[in-house]
């Protein structure tokens, strides 16, 4: 990868300040609980700290917990980055100050998991295969499956080490290996075989796409040529577009911002 260490760090050390609150009958006799996250991180790491602090103020302190948002579960098997961004850009139709809105507020239930809802976690274990599983499948698509198939067993357990406990050091030197793209099949400009891109668009459906990195005419493609292949019907130029809370300028190639800019 064509490596910018500082923009690397600065992504990684983003971080939301979050307020938990008990919800229910028991709720106004708790204090708050308050973290700051990573934006790279996912709320179930956070499940022992909150139960810990709620659970003497709850008549289920052994149920499962789940978090909610304005009267909606949280879909926690998104990052907390994405998650807010999320929040904050549907808030902004109806209040243009919502950015000011900090910490995040976040609702803490004990019992009646919405299991049609959103994914259970009953353990960090099951949060690591849910990671991996996620990483094999970016793998396959931007290296054809050649990086994870080939790395040791201590180095997988490393990079999930790192993630889950904010190493950046621990991390990136076994993740640098799923941006590197010499040697792997990928274009003849420098680039992955393909990006595999999410985009998540106010209150509708997600829209998942494997993406060259390419035109057809062999020049970098950027943001915008996504977003006209994602959104053909909108005026993209007058989109907002974020991401880690960023938003670039729509001339960034798409390697780069993938190489940068990607959730883990």
């Amino acid at each position: 990868m064509s490596e910018d260490r500082e923009v690397l760090r600065e992504i990684w050390e983003g971080k939301i300040p979050i307020r938990f609150n008990l919800d229910g009958d028991f709720g106004g006799v708790s204090e708050p609980f308050y973290l700051m996250l990573p934006r790279q991180s996912y709320l179930p790491l956070t499940l022992e700290k909150v139960r810990k602090h709620f659970s003497k103020h709850t008549e289920s302190p052994n149920a499962d917990i789940w978090f909610s948002c304005n009267g909606s579960a949280i879909r926690w098997h998104l990052p907390v980055g994405l998650l807010f961004d999320s929040f904050m850009m549907g808030q902004e139709t109806e209040d243009n100050d919502a950015s000011f809105h900090l910490p995040w507020n976040l609702n803490v239930v004990f019992g009646e998991f919405p299991s049609e809802e959103i994914i259970r976690f009953n353990s960090r274990e099951s949060l690591e295969t849910y990671f991996m599983s996620c990483l094999k499948e970016a793998d396959q698509i931007k290296h054809g499956g050649r990086v994870l198939s080939k790395m040791q067993k201590k180095d997988q357990n490393q990079l999930w080490q790192g993630f889950q406990n904010d190493k950046f050091d621990q991390f990136w030197p076994i993740n640098r290996r799923l941006m590197e793209i010499e040697g792997t099949g990928e274009n003849e400009i420098g680039g992955f075989r393909h990006i595999p891109v999410r985009i998540y668009k106010g209150d509708g459906p997600m829209i998942q796409k494997i993406v060259n990195t390419l035109t057809e005419d062999k020049s970098k493609a950027t943001i915008k040529d996504m977003l006209l292949e994602f959104l053909p019907d909108c005026d993209v130029d007058n989109l907002q577009f974020l991401t880690q809370g960023i938003s670039p300028p729509l001339d960034t190639p798409i390697q780069w911002l993938s190489e940068h800019l990607s959730y883990p």
